[in-house]
């Protein structure tokens, strides 16, 4: 195995093989290439698990910082696909994107006080986005959910369940976004251009 020294951060390795357990693992379906595959296993299994905890139902609201991130867009689409209702912050670039994924509104996060822009009362919220978190909880709902995926989640409120969520490997999620992404019922994002492992230095 030829292996590079690890990228900046202590974050991960080049490799052109790696070892891992059988069960963290997803055969890539006819029709979904291995580039656009390899989003699937970080920002398609947050977003999937993400909602899963988040348990909503058809109707209710959504809010999603960060929504035109790799894993915001995701989790709009899945979101939307049953029936939730998202709301998302992203830039005013994205806004037509996602809503083209599903948002029912998008709510550009460079204003000075993009919360004031938002109609509260959200069933739960999604915090994509650094810092987000704290200006998010008082827009959801007594009783709601807040779910954070950058280590920040504030203290509980209002019956409000408020945690943080970290990726866990699943070969049975993995292979039903594959299955979604390859049918084209779960859109991907453009992919940045490749480079061989040989310019990894």
């Amino acid at each position: 195995m030829h292996t590079r020294p690890r990228c900046p951060g202590g974050s991960g390795f080049w490799a052109e093989r790696v070892l891992i357990n059988a069960d963290h693992a997803a055969a890539c379906p006819p029709g979904l290439d291995a580039v656009h595959a390899a989003a699937l296993p970080v920002n398609g299994l947050t977003a999937l698990q993400a909602l899963e905890r988040l348990d909503l139902s058809r109707g209710q609201r959504l809010l999603i910082t960060n929504g035109g991130g790799a894993t915001g867009a995701l989790a709009i689409q899945l979101a939307a696909a049953k029936g939730i209702e998202v709301t998302a912050t992203a830039s005013a670039a994205a806004a037509e994107r996602l809503l083209g994924l599903g948002a029912m509104e998008v709510v550009d996060y460079h204003g000075p006080n993009w919360p004031a822009k938002v109609r509260g009362g959200f069933d739960a919220a999604l915090i994509i986005a650094t810092g987000t978190a704290d200006a998010a909880l008082p827009l959801v709902r007594d009783g709601g959910r807040l779910c954070s995926l950058t280590s920040d989640a504030p203290a509980e409120e209002r019956g409000i369940t408020s945690w943080d969520l970290y990726v866990e490997p699943s070969a049975a999620q993995l292979a039903q976004l594959a299955e979604q992404a390859a049918a084209g019922t779960l859109k991907l994002a453009p992919v940045a251009p490749q480079n061989p492992l040989t310019d990894a230095m």
